[in-house]
This record gives C-alpha cells, structure tokens and sequence, in this order.
C-alpha cells in the first residue's frame, strides 16, 4: 500500500510509537525473565518464549487475513526472512546469553551502550543511511547515560566481548528492516505485512536456537520453569512480550532512520533499572542521573526524525511503503527481548 496521507497527520509518527512501545514492552524482561530463570535454564526459556507466542501469533495472522497461511509460507521461503532471523534471534540470543552467564548485570548494561553506535555505523555504511548532528549527539548521550546507569558493576572480559557480539547482530537486524523498508518494492523484495514477518522471524529464530537447546538438554543441564510465578512470567514473556514486540519493532524500524530505532533500544536497560527501584532496589544518584541522559538522548535522537517526517525529503532514503501492521536478569537477554 502506498501513503496517501498528508505528511502532517498523525499516522506519520506511528511507526515511532511502534518502536517506543517495542522498547517499554522489551524493558518489563528483566523483572519477569528474573522470575522464570531462578527455575529454568537459558536455552529452554529463549525458545519457550518463540515456541509459546508462536500459536498466537498465527491466530491474529488468521483473525485478520484470509491468505495469513500463503503470506506466511511466502515470507518464510524468502531468504531475508532467514538472515531475518538469524540476526535478530538465534545470534542475538546464543551470543548473548553464553556472554552473560559469565558476566554481569551492569556489565551487560554497559554493553547495550553498544548497540545504537553501531546500528548508526552499519546504517551509514551499508544503507548510505547518514546520522544528523542531533542524532550523533542523541547517541553520545544515551552512550554516557547507560555507563552512568551501570556504574559500579563492569566485569570486563570475554563475557563482555559475548555481549557485543550479540548487539552487532542485532544492529545488523535492524538496519537490515530498515533496508527492507525504504527500499522501492521489487519481486525479490515484496512488501510484507509487519506481523507476517515477525511470525516468519519468530519461526526461523526458534529453529536456529534448537541445536542449543538439545546441546543443554544432552548435557543434562536444561530445566523448565516451575511454580506459578515462574509459568505466570513464562506466559507474559511469550504472550505479551515476544509476540506484539517483534511485530512493533519491525513495523516501526522499517520506517523510521537506523540509529533512531537502534538509539530507542537503549533505554530497556535503563527502563529495567527503574523498574527494579520500584522493587526496592537503592536508588544511587549516578545511576539515576545516567538515566535520565539516555532518556534524553533517546528524546534529542527522535525529535529530529519527527521534524523531517513531518514536511521536509531531505532523507537519503526514499519513503518506505506503508503496510498494514498487526525479544530476565539484566544480564540474561541483554538489550531487549
């Protein structure tokens, strides 16, 4: 479908509601992945999260469309799908997840500082995606704000390097949409509805993570989730978490610039710090000044893009088509989800 509306209705900012409410929906991980991993092993709850959003997921594609079966089947014979789902799930997660087992909280939360630099980097190499002087200052200061958001909690080493690997993936991801997005529609590129995608995501994603989920499971180390905190978590994760996020984030990153969506990622683990004050964690000055910069860096990186949005074709990216739209411990799911 093509957009036909005026540049300055308010369906030109939906795509950045997408990504900010992506983003709050990512953050509620860390409490609720808390829960889950006291009794459940990595590997087993990263693929119960896909395995279990996965029939709702199919459900609302069958609610909505006729074709949900054809469309779906289509996107996952696609090999951008594929690469889709690598990047996103399996080397996000497995990276990530390896890394930070032998890491830390803050150590992972340092490291998410990483992913909007290099969404930005990777937009500007490969998509010819240019980051304006707001955007560039917006991610200097998200940067320093996670720092100061983590500060007193860095163990670096290899878990560390682990965690970076995983976020490159992941930056990988989303400048990956964003190239799917702005590119003019093509047989070898066809436009597909957000939700189609991220179930077909959803469903690469879950089979690439299966060789490390047999991997615990011959080496007697997977466990499932157990009590009614622990399945109660599981289900939200999956439900609530895993399904409506991924199908947010690609709507919302396939048409707003790279850095903008990779920059709005940063604040899960700041929004994950303000939820564990809300559990009774101490609050500490530094940590909370962090914060409020990445918010505002995350604020100063978007306005921009809205101002554009709103009248100006200064982008070097042409309009995206529209379609119709429908990732613990800080340390276990690194910047998301």
């Amino acid at each position: 479908m093509t957009d036909t509306r005026p540049a300055g209705e308010p369906g030109r900012a939906l795509p950045a509601v997408a990504v900010a409410v992506s983003v709050l929906l990512w953050s509620t991980t860390y409490v609720l992945s808390d829960l889950v991993l006291v009794t459940a092993s990595p590997a087993v709850l990263s693929e119960l999260r896909l395995v279990l959003a996965l029939p709702l997921m199919w459900v609302l594609l069958r609610l909505r469309r006729r074709s949900a079966g054809r469309e779906l089947w289509a996107a996952l014979r696609r090999p951008t799908t594929l690469i889709l789902g690598l990047t996103g799930v399996a080397l996000f997660y497995l990276p990530s997840n390896l890394g930070l087992s032998i890491s830390t909280p803050g150590t992972a939360s340092v490291m998410s500082a990483t992913l909007p630099v290099l969404t930005a980097l990777f937009a500007w190499t490969f998509i010819g995606e240019r980051p304006t002087p707001p955007v560039i200052c917006g991610l200097a200061l998200t940067t320093v704000g996670i720092v100061l958001a983590s500060a007193g909690s860095i163990q670096p080493g290899f878990g560390a390097v682990l965690l970076v690997a995983g976020l490159a993936s992941y930056a990988a991801y989303t400048v990956l949409l964003r190239w799917l997005g702005s590119a003019p529609a093509a047989p070898a590129r066809p436009t597909t509805d957000a939700l189609t995608l991220a179930t077909a995501t959803a469903v690469w994603g879950s089979l690439l993570l299966m060789p490390w989920v047999g991997w615990e499971v011959a080496s007697g180390v997977a466990t499932f989730p157990v009590g009614v905190a622990s399945w109660s978590s599981m289900l939200f994760l999956a439900l609530v978490v895993t399904g409506p996020t991924m199908a947010l984030y690609n709507y919302g990153a396939e048409r707003v610039p790279a850095a903008v969506a990779g920059t709005a990622t940063a604040v899960v683990p700041v929004l994950g710090y303000a939820y564990a004050l809300l559990l009774g964690e101490p609050l500490v000055l530094v940590n909370v000044t962090g914060a409020g910069l990445a918010f505002l860096g995350v604020a100063l990186a978007t306005v921009p893009w809205r101002s554009r949005s709103r009248g100006s074709a200064d982008s070097s990216l042409p309009a995206p088509p529209v379609v119709t739209a429908a990732g613990s411990r800080p340390h276990y799911e690194g910047a998301r989800q």
